[in-house]
């Protein structure tokens, strides 16, 4: 006879620790009076305790009610605790930290696959310069007709003694135009790489496409004496600009890894792991194709050649300090000690 009223005010303290939940799950904390706001956690220790005497009392019907207390006091615990985890930082300061630190690592992580893929651009580069520069027929089959044609056309155009510019013949009040549709069609390029990461063959195909065209365009200007002067426009802001749509590719190589070698995960499970991994060669492509529209727009077509170089080696200096250097501990952390170190 003393055990039923005692039930049911335990039964009524769980029913008042479900609604306050309830209402904060729905509406929020900040509508709540200070004493619900004291009475929470208090109800909250006191549903935990009972998961305890229950589980301990048995009987028939104890298993069913210990599960819908648990389940109440996971709840509670999930108001409770709401935010303690919440990054504080700004989000500048968060994005700082994850391009200077977290992506230089990521990077470092799949060098492999970014040298493979840096090896058959740049590999297929030289070879098709050197088969050009030895015999212009052979600029027809390695790179568009069209495009060789224009080329010419161009460089035969060109006044003697003047530099070659190519298609960077617009004036500087072209410039913030150019840059605008230069950033837009390259970012989208950029994705179009990862897509095509996501399908290797498709992959291995667009980067021998611009490695061939790349060095079968330089190859045709040095026929008429102009490789320094194109490179020197291209390289400008093709630093930035090719190595972020190869990283682009690699991120979608990325994911097909999971898929294809998952590992003692499942597919999804592997895929969603890889997907970090793919985020980090992904997300610095854009801005740092930003800022190769940026120079390509405004520094490529109109700054004197040493400039175009000095921003050339500038850029690529920058990129490997920052991806070498990026997220490496700091000299001035101690080392843990050799015999500490057996000890663990």
């Amino acid at each position: 006879m003393d055990e039923s009223p005692q039930r049911s005010e335990e039964e009524a303290r769980l029913d008042r620790l479900a609604n306050l939940v309830k209402r904060v799950e729905n509406f929020g904390s900040g509508g709540m009076s200070e004493r619900d706001l004291v009475e929470l956690p208090r109800l909250y220790r006191f549903a935990a305790s009972e998961i305890a005497r229950r589980e301990t009392a048995g009987g028939g019907a104890a298993g069913a009610s210990v599960e819908r207390t648990r389940a109440l006091v996971a709840r509670a615990h999930a108001v409770l605790h709401r935010g303690l985890e919440r990054e504080k930082r700004s989000l500048f300061a968060r994005a700082f930290e994850f391009l200077g630190r977290e992506v230089p690592r990521g990077i470092r992580a799949e060098w492999k696959v970014i040298a493979a893929s840096f090896a058959l651009v740049y590999g297929l580069a030289i070879v098709s310069f050197f088969v050009v520069r030895h015999d212009l027929d052979y600029a027809w089959s390695l790179m568009s007709s069209e495009a060789v044609s224009q080329e010419i056309a161009q460089l035969e155009a060109t006044a003697e003694g003047e530099p070659f510019r190519g298609n960077f013949t617009f004036g500087i009040g072209q410039s913030p135009t150019t840059a605008g549709w230069i950033m837009a069609h390259n970012m989208s390029v950029g994705v179009i790489f990862f897509g095509a990461g996501l399908v290797p063959p498709i992959f291995l195909l667009f980067l021998a496409v611009n490695g061939l065209m790349l060095g079968t365009y330089t190859a045709v200007a040095a026929h008429w004496g102009q490789a320094g002067a194109i490179s020197s426009i291209l390289w400008c802001h093709g630093v930035l600009e090719i190595q972020a749509i190869v990283l682009a590719g690699a991120g979608g190589l990325v994911l097909v890894r999971a898929w294809i070698a998952p590992g003692p995960w499942s597919r999804g499970h592997a895929m969603a792991l890889e997907s970090r991994r793919a985020w980090k060669l992904l997300a610095p492509v854009f801005p740092m194709l930003f800022l190769a529209g940026m120079i390509e727009g405004f520094v490529s077509p109109h700054a004197p050649f040493g400039v175009r170089v000095a921003v050339a080696v500038g850029t690529g200096a920058a990129m490997v300090a920052w991806i070498v250097l990026g997220g490496r501990k700091r000299s001035g952390v101690p080392a843990v000690p050799a015999e500490l170190a057996r000890s663990r």
